[in-house]
């Protein structure tokens, strides 16, 4: 049979039993109290001291936020277009890498004095400070790019951070929000006058390499006078009339060929019985006589006389040569053949050396065609990099007006009023976690150390029917 002090409120008014199923104690909480007081007031006393603890050991952080806003440049793009990189991704991570790198929080942890940094009350070192103070930090953007007029976007990011007072989050906040601005109207700024010089350095070569290329043409033009492309023509008419003076020269020496030979046949022989012919033959026998006798002999002063007379008669000059006019003409006749053939082979070398030119005009029209197709290329490189250098100096000063993309802060950072943990939150949670400890730790008593207190548990565990039960006694 079953115990009466532990049989109330295990039947109800009918004399039935409720709750067949469930663990005993459940239906006996009063006795699982006094059972079990001793426990549940450790546990309780337990939690109590933990929540205190908490509330001394857990410190009251406080978060401060900040927006900046980043927009797109003022002047339309269809009037300039910015050189420097609109990546938005790579160049706020750089932002961010440049205000978060150790050199920057060094210095912002020394100004406001975070984690005890002048007092010295920490065991933390810089490095420590260092991962602490990113861990406290949050950049991120608000929503994604947004129109705000035609051609430009506007992305809004919020800066965060945690501190142990209102006053150092909303400074260190601020700082960070103006290092933001600061560092990206650095960066752009330092990208425009980068890429200024870079294009600046472009164009200085490109200017010295188009004056190369202008000298190089200049020189082949001198060293190929008379073989170029554009004296082709010209040339062409040279050898025309070469030609023309080549046939005229040709024909003339054959005229002053067949008139010396002409003049040639005039002087052969002569006839004996003519004036002329004794004259000759006489002449020939005082030159015979002259190389035998003296001048005085009489057969040579007698022909001498003789050779007088008809010369006399003929109306010569003493020794004056029967065809002397004749001889002259074929002399004059021979230097004009001369002359003529001179000129003919000045011609002839003339032709073959401009025919020479302009059969090599072909190939220089290649070669200067290369050199004038690589001087283009390099002028159009100049024009290119004259053009980039302008835009890239118009930019420089846009950048420096403040008139391209920037960043502002539109929301400053102000002393939160509220720390992001309340202490009264942290009471309650104390306390449900106390209440919890104290239920836990008797729900888990009464199932280790387990206890009859119902009729049906009777006759599950003895297998025995209960027969009946008496009231408790008070």
């Amino acid at each position: 049979m079953m115990d009466q002090s532990d049989s109330e409120g295990a039947y109800d008014s009918s004399g039935d039993e409720p709750n067949i199923g469930l663990p005993g104690f459940l239906l006996d909480p009063v006795g699982v109290l006094q059972r079990r007081w001793k426990v549940m007031l450790a546990a309780g006393l337990l939690g109590l001291m933990g929540t205190a603890a908490a509330l001394y050991l857990v410190k009251p952080t406080y978060t401060a936020h900040a927006s900046v806003v980043i927009s797109s440049q003022q002047i339309s793009q269809e009037f300039f277009r910015s050189p420097v990189d609109n990546d938005q991704i790579e160049k706020i991570n750089a932002i961010i890498g440049e205000i978060l790198s150790r050199q920057a929080i060094a210095k912002m942890i020394q100004e406001f004095d975070l984690y005890g940094s002048k007092s010295g009350d920490t065991d933390l070192s810089m490095q420590d400070k260092v991962g602490l103070f990113r861990s406290n930090v949050s950049i991120t953007p608000q929503a994604s790019p947004t129109p705000s007029r035609r051609n430009e976007t506007a992305i809004v990011y919020d800066i965060e951070f945690t501190s142990d007072t209102s006053d150092r989050s909303a400074g260190v906040t601020n700082e960070l929000a103006r290092n933001f601005t600061d560092t990206h109207l650095k960066m752009r700024s330092r990208q425009a006058k980068t890429t200024t010089s870079f294009l600046r350095e472009e164009l200085k070569q490109s200017e010295i390499d188009l004056s190369r290329q202008e000298k190089a043409i200049t020189e082949y033009k001198q060293r190929y006078r008379g073989e170029l492309p554009g004296e082709l023509q010209t040339n062409l008419a040279r050898l025309d009339r070469l030609q023309q003076q080549r046939q005229s020269l040709a024909l003339q020496i054959a005229e002053a060929e067949t008139r010396l030979a002409t003049l040639s046949s005039a002087t052969r022989e002569y006839d004996p019985e003519t004036p002329e012919g004794r004259l000759e033959m006489l002449r020939a026998r005082y030159r015979e006589m002259v190389a035998l006798y003296t001048t005085d002999h009489p057969n040579v002063v007698s022909t001498r006389r003789q050779i007088a007379s008809l010369e006399k008669e003929l109306g010569l000059k003493p020794g004056e040569a029967l065809d002397e006019g004749v001889q002259g003409a074929a002399g004059a006749a021979r230097l004009t053949l001369a002359e003529l053939k001179r000129q003919l082979a000045e011609t002839v070398s003339s032709f073959n050396d401009l025919d020479a030119r302009v059969a090599r005009t072909p190939q220089r029209e290649e070669e200067l065609v290369a050199l004038e197709q690589r001087a283009q290329v390099t002028r159009d490189n100049h024009e290119e990099f004259l053009r980039k250098v302008s835009q890239a100096e118009l930019a420089e000063s846009v950048e420096s007006a403040q008139q391209g993309e920037r960043a502002m802060i539109i929301d400053s950072a102000v002393p939160p009023g509220k720390p992001d943990r309340s202490p009264l939150m942290l009471v309650l949670l104390g306390m449900v976690a106390t209440g919890g400890l104290v239920v836990g730790s008797a729900f888990l008593l009464e199932l280790i150390d387990s206890v009859i207190v119902s009729s049906s548990e009777i006759e599950n565990e003895f297998r025995l029917p209960v027969l009946g039960s008496v009231a408790r006694i008070r």
